[in-house]
């Protein structure tokens, strides 16, 4: 059975605070400009992996329209992962650079606002169509984890995301398509509050619950060390290093 992670009982919690915390965000974006200068755009480099690709929407209409921003550009995120060619970069370059092509296109989508472009990295990287939430005298509810794609669409998504994140699953069985969520979301949440203070209290609280609130839910150490690497990697993007994800989660 797929593994809850606590990052998807986060997403409740990122969607709850979502309006309020963009202009936190863009706020504390314009602070960590001023104390350490521009964010240089972050790119994969390697010359025989093709990660800039476009992706259109080939709907004529398209609800995604009169959604907010975060929505629709987490819609343009998972159209790139769900994209064939994103699966040959995988095959040919490894997930190593499949991590560091989603951060970059992530970046890119977001016009440069690094806070946005891991909100949206965190979002589009959620390993779940749903969750079942236990909830007292009701019994388990099952709530939606995304509303810009169908199941086909998430299967296929799903199948895309990177395996090997961690530096212990790399040549090994281990499967790790739910921790790029934890890593990216715990780099939000240190970005925007400029503290890993906040990042692990959530962190550690989800996990806590996550056995005691969802379905198939357990506390998991491994969640816990990819949270503890996005936090490193937020805190290294508010202190203006030019790093990627790949820099933090392998050392490279």
């Amino acid at each position: 059975m797929i593994m809850h992670s606590a990052a998807l009982c986060g997403l409740l919690a990122f969607q709850t605070i979502l309006f309020g915390s963009s202009s936190v965000a863009q706020g504390q974006t314009q602070t960590s400009s001023q104390n350490s200068g521009t964010v240089v755009r972050p790119e994969p480099v390697d010359s025989l992996c093709d990660c800039d690709y476009l992706t259109e929407d080939s709907s004529l209409i398209s609800y995604q329209y009169f959604l907010p921003a975060v929505f629709r550009d987490e819609s343009t995120l998972k159209r790139y992962i769900r994209d064939p060619r994103f699966q040959q970069l995988r095959r040919t370059c490894n997930d190593t650079l499949a991590v560091d092509a989603i951060f970059a296109h992530a970046f890119e989508i977001a016009d440069g606002t690094m806070s946005h472009a891991l909100l949206v990295a965190a979002l589009a990287t959620f390993d779940h169509f749903r969750i079942g939430v236990k909830v007292p005298l009701l019994g388990v509810i099952y709530l939606p984890l995304t509303i810009v794609e169908s199941q086909k669409e998430f299967t296929r998504r799903y199948a895309h995301l990177p395996r090997h994140v961690l530096p212990d699953s790399i040549g090994r069985r281990k499967r790790d398509r739910d921790k790029l969520q934890h890593f990216f979301g715990s780099a939000y949440l240190t970005y925007i509050f400029n503290s890993k203070v906040v990042a692990n209290f959530f962190g550690d609280f989800v996990e806590w619950g996550e056995p005691l609130f969802i379905v198939g839910g357990d506390n998991d150490e491994r969640d816990k060390y990819a949270n503890h690497l996005g936090q490193e990697f937020g805190m290294r993007l508010l202190d203006g290093e030019e790093v990627m994800p790949s820099d933090v989660l392998w050392r490279k």
